[in-house]
């Protein structure tokens, strides 16, 4: 009992943890306004602006958004996270605005993304917004989907390296790139120590401390039914009786690890 009890506990984490993350790809398609402050893609707060700034709308068509999200979508396809275009509103999520030029938001041209970045428990900037600026890189959307993949990884934790394949690089090389399980070197063009310690970094493996692999939570529901399936009528009851508490423990315990969001300037090229 105690053994399955356990299970269920490490199972609703795992599905808490999943229910959370939701990344939302904006287009801007009346303008988005930002305002300087504690980073809410919620309310359109950044820590990246100094200024109420107005970016662009996504400047190359439909048939090129489409290749985006769905270019994005395949780049965080191994790991339990929602990728959407459909504005998420009021609910908690992470935000990468797609559309407009860095100079519209205070950011020297030839910069290409950039996002807040933490250091700070998981290294999740939670409801935090990075931009990948689209109107200045011309209507190629493989290098537009690099870029968003990639500010969006900075908002989940990661670090740039020296792996040509990767999303987290500034190498180029063939695309489109993906989260790949190599450690590399951290670095823009030469190798660094890592911005969290370190000298290495393993983009794939540093996304499974914070999401789940994709099908994970549904093998775990799985697992759950089966476990409670095989549980005696009096099992069963005090099984579900346990849900809710482990339920509250798991959030609980996600919320007091999330990261605080706080700035660290990381500027993508």
């Amino acid at each position: 009992m105690r053994v399955g009890l356990a299970l269920l506990a490490l199972l609703v984490a795992t599905s808490v943890q999943a229910q959370q993350r939701v990344l939302f790809l904006d287009r801007c398609s009346e303008t988005c306004l930002y305002t300087p402050g504690f980073n809410d893609s919620r309310a359109n707060h950044s820590s990246i602006v100094n200024q109420a700034s107005v970016l662009a709308s996504f400047a190359h068509g439909d048939p090129s958004w489409n290749t985006v999200v769905a270019c994005v979508r395949d780049s965080f396809a191994p790991f339990a996270i929602t990728v959407t275009d459909v504005d998420p509103g009021s609910a908690e999520h992470l935000e990468v605005a797609v559309a407009g030029a860095p100079q519209q938001i205070g950011i020297s041209a030839g910069v290409h993304s950039v996002s807040p970045f933490t250091c700070d428990g998981e290294r999740v900037v939670e409801n935090g917004i990075g931009f990948a600026f689209a109107n200045a890189v011309g209507d190629a959307p493989l290098e537009i989907c690099w870029n968003a993949a990639q500010a969006a990884g900075v908002l989940l934790g990661l670090d740039h390296e020296l792996l040509a394949t990767d999303v987290m690089t500034y190498l180029t090389g063939p695309l489109p790139k993906a989260f790949v399980d190599e450690a590399a070197s951290c670095g823009e063009s030469t190798p660094r120590t890592c911005t969290c310690g370190g000298t290495t970094q393993n983009s794939y493996q540093q996304l499974l401390t914070t999401l789940p692999e994709a099908g994970a939570v549904a093998s775990g529901l799985a697992a759950i039914a089966t476990l409670y399936s095989s549980r005696s009528t009096a099992s069963r009851r005090r099984l579900a009786s346990a849900a809710p508490a482990a339920t509250a423990a798991s959030a609980d315990a996600l919320a007091s690890a999330s990261g605080t969001g706080k700035k660290v300037g990381e500027e993508q090229v």
